[in-house]
């Protein structure tokens, strides 16, 4: 397992943020595509009851409506939670700034070289 390093940190922190931004983004569009399909259906179901279809034809419309509707309250919800997720990662990126920033500059400014990780380790 390669080290953490500060850098990585930052590194990896910026690019969760990124992705979940995407893929919320994403998840909304699929919602908002999901509902007007919903409203869509549910326009069909009146226009086919209208021309006298059959009542099982014209409630089953009326019920695929009304899952597609659920199914983007649903997606709307996960987005809504990716979005909770993202502000996470970047105030996790801030907060690593905010702690470790000090550190890495002062290693960066040290002329001395670090001694071998494994002694680090030893009890």
């Amino acid at each position: 397992m390669p080290a953490l390093t500060y850098r990585s940190l930052l590194r990896q922190t910026r690019a969760l943020a990124k992705a979940i931004r995407g893929a919320t983004e994403k998840h909304k569009k699929m919602a908002k595509a999901m509902e007007d399909e919903a409203k869509d259906t549910g326009r069909i179901a009146e226009q086919i009851g209208a021309l006298k279809v059959d009542a099982a034809t014209v409630a089953e419309t009326r019920e695929v409506s009304r899952i597609m509707q659920g199914l983007s309250t649903a997606a709307l919800a996960y987005a809504t939670s990716a979005e909770e997720a993202s502000r996470a990662a970047t105030a996790a990126e801030r907060e690593a700034m905010r702690l470790h920033d000090g550190i890495q500059e002062a290693h960066d400014r040290n002329p001395v070289e670090m001694a071998n990780a494994v002694w680090y380790s030893q009890e």
